[in-house]
């Protein structure tokens, strides 16, 4: 439920939104974070648009045709390089609250823009101009929302605002005795430029000052706690023009004293300047992106846990954690088959229903890239799109779907499948826990969703047999198994046991199996990381007392290594081909999950070679009990065992177990048992 409206709010909604609502009338519609950005735009766009058509109509007054028709050759090539610089942008984003970013994009062109007008007066400020609407255009017209239309609109007018600006401080630079085209470096030179550098960034604050002061005003971008980080966010974008734009003069020197060739060296180095700040900006934007949806997805997890189990309240729950997972998201989650239970942002156009005739019978998802066509229509994509369908966790069935535009960042778009499939993995869980009412269906449901949790096939490596099988002891199990496949063709396998049974094992377990999966795709080739970052997160976000063993190698089918920790489990058993050979044991490495914060674990290595076999194990395999009370034991494992070395990866599996079930006979199960076999096929 939203707050009570501060007295900020109400003056916002007093004095700006009945005129913003006069030209749009949606902004009727919005609530909250959305209905602020509106507003914002709305009214950023009414005070800048007299300055830039007054900008303009003194640009076209001060243009000399004369000195454009001689010098367009030069003016194409800075458009260019205008044009380039711009596609390198970095973005910076600041939290200004908790769960509320601003991003400011900031890009070298400004230094190409300016140093064209130092030397070309007014005339070389078209080079802005004809970027600036040739880019908001082309963003304008593939805009699909209302909102962003508007929010690009404000933007378009704020930077052709900024020409007037140009054209104040191209005027000071006259009356300070600057010339065109700035003559060189010398004192007497730079001096006008540099002040008339420090007037067009001082008349630049003063323009997006209003929009500033506007949202770090608003209680729905900054609140008191964090009003430092915002007023360090204004800061930053104020301060960093500062610092780039003053290469412009240098620019500028150059060409006047060396020619387009130095000139275009010096713009080579911006260029690769320019590279550089946008990877750093990209790698920066990703992994905030992957902490972030991290952090979501396990808040989501939990709230959807302690939610009531007929789901009455998975609007909500999504509304509260959805927004913020993904960067610059529009999502529409639907249940089939015409269910909306979550749309975002509320302006958007919903997805056309021969879409989600498509994502029902489609059952995998998909990352369409800009220009793919798409299976629906047969027309190609202007925007990527992830879709994802929502399975039933019991029988697989298709029972909805998530449709993600995530953005225009093509790199960042194709690294969103797992989290949006883990989102709708989620979701699904939640709508099967819908249908379960009655108390004593709840035991049977968690061991439904464990047992989604499983890998549904095992993969299928070339030279490789992999088997495994899980027998819970209750209706829920504390034990899980798990491959994971990795980067380069490797795989993650994973055996572990929470020293626990019930239902509150089961759900440390699930959180377990999260954790180590997602921090295995993270860091790929190092077990013993995966493992730091899984406990410290296990500790942070549970106070059960309960622990976990874990056994987790890094398979490199090709190498024929395995990497691996063993977080106080059960040894497991490596056989070879020849009899000879002693029988390994992978020891442990370190102690259990969840017991110290600040642990760490060693890693050791193993050469798996043609005919070997790797049995992993819980110690439901050794410690089941027959009626008198014996142990099946280690001993009984490896002579089993050793008889299975000549035998395919499922038949060991089955003859293991077997073999456990005859000697346990009548007695119950006592514990859950888990049982992985990895083996190399024999050379031919």
């Amino acid at each position: 439920m939203a707050s009570e409206p501060s007295r900020t709010d109400q003056s916002i909604d007093t004095r700006l939104l009945p005129i913003a609502r006069r030209l749009w009338p949606e902004l009727a519609t919005l609530t909250g974070l959305e209905l602020t950005s509106g507003v914002g735009d709305v009214f950023g766009l009414l005070y800048s648009a007299p300055i830039a058509l007054a900008g303009i109509g003194w640009l076209i007054a001060a243009t000399d045709l004369a000195l454009m028709r001689s010098r367009w050759p030069v003016l194409l090539i800075l458009l260019i390089l205008v044009a380039l610089l711009r596609w390198l942008e970095f973005v910076l984003f600041i939290e200004v609250r908790t769960g509320t970013y601003a991003d400011w994009r900031q890009s070298l062109a400004t230094i190409v823009t300016w140093s064209a007008a130092l030397l070309f007066g007014p005339s070389g400020l078209w080079l802005i101009v004809l970027w600036v609407l040739f880019h908001y255009a082309y963003r304008y017209w593939r805009a699909s929302s209302t909102a962003y239309r508007w929010n690009l609109a404000r933007n378009l007018s704020l930077e052709l605002a900024g020409v007037t600006a140009d054209l104040v401080a191209l005027a000071l630079y006259q009356w300070g005795g600057g010339v065109f085209p700035l003559p060189g470096l010398g004192l007497a030179h730079s001096l006008p430029a540099l002040y008339a550098t420090l007037a067009r960034l001082i008349l630049s604050v003063v323009l997006w000052l209003p929009i500033f002061l506007y949202f770090g005003s608003s209680p729905a971008f900054v609140d008191s706690p964090s009003w430092h980080r915002a007023s360090g966010y204004i800061a930053l974008t104020f301060a960093l023009p500062g610092l780039i734009d003053p290469f412009a003069i240098l620019a500028a020197g150059l060409y006047a004293r060396m020619g387009v060739a130095a000139y275009l060296f010096f713009a080579a180095g911006l260029l690769l300047v320019g590279l550089l700040s946008r990877q750093l900006s990209k790698f920066a934007i990703r992994s905030r992106q992957r902490s972030r949806e991290l952090e979501k997805l396990e808040q989501l997890g939990r709230a959807m846990i302690n939610a009531p189990p007929d789901a009455s309240t998975l609007p909500q729950v999504l509304g509260e954690h959805v927004p913020g997972m993904f960067s610059d998201e529009r999502i529409e989650i639907r249940i089939f088959p015409d269910q909306t239970v979550y749309r975002h942002p509320l302006d958007w156009p919903p997805l056309p229903e021969p879409a989600w005739r498509w994502l029902h019978t489609a059952g995998d998802p998909h990352c369409f890239l800009p220009g793919a066509a798409l299976p629906w229509d047969d027309q190609p994509i202007a925007d990527p799109l992830v879709t994802a369908p929502i399975l039933d966790v019991d029988s697989g069935a298709v029972v909805g779907g998530i449709c993600l535009f995530p953005g225009r960042d093509v790199e960042v778009a194709s690294t969103l499948l797992p989290a949006v499939q883990s989102l709708a993995a989620q979701v699904g869980s939640a709508l099967h826990g819908a249908r379960v009412c009655r108390v004593q269906q709840e035991l049977a449901l968690a061991w439904q969703i464990q047992s989604s949790f499983l890998p549904r096939d095992l993969p299928d490596v070339m030279g490789w047999q992999v088997a495994a099988a899980l027998e819970p002891a209750r209706q829920t199990s504390g034990d899980f198994y798990d491959v994971i496949p990795l980067p380069n063709g490797r795989l993650g396998v994973v055996v572990a046991d929470v020293a626990d049974k019930g239902l509150g094992a089961a759900l440390y377990m699930a959180l377990s199996r999260t954790l180590i999966r997602t921090y295995a795709l993270q860091y790929h080739a190092r077990p013993d990381y995966v493992l730091r970052v899984a406990n410290r997160r296990i500790l942070m976000d549970s106070d059960a007392k309960q622990f976990v063993t874990v056994f987790y190698g890094i398979l490199d089918p090709l190498a024929g290594t395995l990497t691996y920790c063993n977080a106080g489990h059960n040894p497991p058993y490596l056989l070879s081909a020849q009899d000879r050979d002693p029988v390994q044991e992978l020891g442990g490495t370190g102690i259990p999950l969840g017991i110290f914060e600040g642990e760490t674990w060693g890693q050791a290595s193993v050469q798996i070679r043609p005919g070997d076999v790797l049995f992993i194990y819980s110690d439901g395999v050794t410690d089941a009990e027959d009626g008198r009370g014996d142990f099946f034991g280690e001993q009984r494992l490896l002579d089993v065992a050793r008889s299975c070395v000549a035998r395919s990866a499922q038949e060991a599996q089955e003859t293991v177990l077997a073999a456990v079930h005859q000697f346990v006979g009548d007695a119950p199960q006592f514990d859950d048992i888990t049982l992985m076999v990895v083996s190399r096929n024999p050379e031919t």
